[in-house]
């Protein structure tokens, strides 16, 4: 649906422009009151000219048309336009028109088509804003580098035409900066065009984007005032879109809402805030959408499970199996093996009488081999040794296996996590892994004298080890009883 604000001495011609098309007043509303409009699209008439409002929510291309004079023909364009049928937009106008050139590259825009080295050119004459969107949204010929990308938009900023244009150019601008990881000076842009942002439109998008900034920008341990601050400022934007009936803009805040009241450790609101994202996806019948949201309420499950609520951890269960009804092995092969890595943790995990034990293990290692066979060492060497560290530490608390040895299988497993946590690259991460070890020691036998002496030795070392890769208290202070309770046998062997 589209709205029409018009002025009284207007309003007839721009009524019967729209009824020369035959049931489109179905489609597209007039109005002289600005306070009643409610769709999301709009044209504003004033003066026998046509603005066309700025999109702060994503709903069209970031494309700004200049004011253009009211005709027949521009009107109907522009209102086919933005009903989606740019087809018939066309219909209306030659290329003679100043606004077919326009529609041609907002269009082009929309649907990912190549834009040509004249419409480039047509941009650099009548538009910097239009340039800088088309270099970083655009499918051009000669694509730009960042640097380029960003001389654009700092053009378009100093020479914007007024404020409103220039908040405009510098949401996405920040979206550049924030592609590149540029956090500090994207902070910086955010609050300096949030001070001078006029419309509401305009403050919610500097306020969404500065919440996503300081989001990404945290650091453990969290500060708990800039955790309320972020908290604060995506509340107000997920009331504007709630206010404006934009379920999908307001759900994928609600997401990010809730993962920072999980750090707040306020996990009924959390709960709360990732229900309603669901909720929204749900309506919209967004799937992938629905599936992150999904993950992230098992998260704060899993997450509430481990801080004292263990009757949490089947619901945590539950809620990552639904994102697997999602997130398939062959359409989502990441995310099927990020829930499965989830999944072998919480089975590992949860409390179960003795004789259920073995039937947990088996879904542990399951999913462990699900996780293992998708982040293989050679592409994803972090995240294998992550899993392998996870898995073999998973294997020390299983039952004695038929087959095999459970505690050698965790043996080769943390070896196979020490060959990507070398000192050099992954510091506390080896600390973490040598420590487990320490403690699978602690389980394993010798058959002689001379092969327990060797296990000291071994042992002693990595311990003495860990006291060289941190400075954390707790992982200093375990590593000092390893130490200790090594120099007690050492006399028994």
């Amino acid at each position: 649906m589209l709205t029409i604000l018009t002025t009284t001495d207007i309003y007839q011609k721009v009524q019967m422009a729209i009824a020369s098309v035959d049931r489109l007043d179905e489609l597209v509303s007039i109005t002289e009151h600005a306070d009643t409009i409610k769709d999301h699209k709009s044209l504003v008439i004033d003066s026998d000219e046509i603005t066309i409002p700025l999109d702060w929510y994503d709903l069209e291309p970031p494309y700004v048309f200049p004011k253009t004079s009211l005709s027949q023909e521009n009107l109907l364009a522009l209102v086919f336009y933005k009903l989606g049928n740019h087809q018939k937009a066309f219909e209306f106008i030659s290329e003679e028109n100043p606004l077919y050139h326009h529609l041609l590259i907002a269009t082009h825009l929309h649907f990912g088509y190549e834009i040509s080295a004249d419409m480039v050119d047509f941009c650099s004459n009548t538009s910097l804003h239009n340039t800088a969107i088309l270099g970083y949204y655009g499918v051009v010929e000669k694509p730009r580098d960042f640097n380029e990308l960003q001389n654009g938009f700092a053009k378009a900023l100093s020479n914007a035409e007024n404020d409103e244009i220039k908040v405009f150019t510098a949401k996405h601008y920040l979206n550049l900066l924030l592609d590149a990881g540029d956090l500090d000076k994207a902070k910086q842009l955010a609050e300096e065009q949030l001070e001078i942002a006029i419309s509401d439109d305009a403050k919610n998008a500097m306020s969404t984007l500065l919440a996503g900034i300081l989001m990404a920008q945290l650091q453990v341990p969290y500060v708990r005032q800039e955790l309320d601050k972020i908290h604060n400022l995506q509340l107000q934007s997920i009331a504007q879109f709630e206010a404006k009936g934009l379920k999908i803009q307001a759900g994928m805040l609600l997401v990010d809402a809730a993962e920072i009241a999980n750090f707040k450790e306020d996990f009924i609101a959390s709960k709360e805030l990732i229900n309603r994202a669901i909720q929204y996806f749900k309506e919209e019948d967004i799937p992938e959408f629905l599936g992150e949201a999904g993950f992230k309420k098992a998260i704060l499950l899993y997450t509430w499970s481990k801080n004292g609520s263990p009757q949490y951890y089947k619901a945590a269960i539950n809620a990552f199996q639904d994102v697997l009804k999602v997130f398939k092995r062959d359409t989502h092969p990441q995310k099927f093996a990020d829930v499965h890595h989830n999944l072998a943790l919480i089975y590992s995990e949860i409390p179960v009488a003795a004789d259920e034990k073995p039937m947990w293990t088996a879904f542990c290692a399951s999913s462990f081999k699900e996780v293992l066979a998708f982040y293989t060492k050679d592409k994803y060497p972090y995240e294998n040794a992550m899993a392998s560290h996870n898995y073999a530490t998973a294997l020390m608390h299983f039952p004695p296996a038929k087959i095999h040895d459970n505690l050698d299988k965790a043996s080769g497993l943390f070896e196979e996590a020490l060959e990507v946590r070398t000192a050099e690259a992954y510091p506390f991460e080896r600390a973490l892994t040598l420590l487990n070890q320490l403690e699978l020691g602690w389980l394993t036998h010798n058959e002689t004298n001379e092969e327990e002496l060797k296990k000291y030795e071994e042992m002693k070392e990595k311990a003495e080890e860990v006291k060289t890769l941190v400075t954390d208290s707790g992982i200093l202070e375990q590593a000092e009883k390893h130490l200790q309770e090594l120099e007690k046998v050492k006399s028994l062997i």
